[in-house]
């Protein structure tokens, strides 16, 4: 399966349950939701879709049914800004 990771260190902090990510080489910033935050937290490491899709459903109790297609638009949403890339 495709595994997604952050791309760099990039700064980023948690402001009343919203994520400000600053990317460096870029010169952006990037606000986040709850949701995106923590999904953001879990891209330390590398994720799949799924694996994702099961950790948000376990940490928030009202998500959509159709987590996974909502993680997959956010990722290449991310993708697109230079934040996150697939895992090689």
């Amino acid at each position: 399966m495709t595994q997604y990771v952050r791309m760099n260190n990039y700064e980023s902090i948690e402001l009343d349950m919203e994520w400000i990510i600053l990317n460096t080489d870029a010169y952006t910033l990037t606000k986040l939701n709850g949701v995106g935050g923590f999904c953001w937290s879990l891209l330390g490491t590398a994720q799949t879709i799924d694996m994702i899709a099961e950790a948000v459903r376990n940490e928030f109790q009202s998500v959509h049914t159709d987590v996974e297609s909502e993680v997959e638009v956010f990722l290449h949403d991310m993708m697109d800004r230079g934040l996150v890339q697939l895992a090689g």
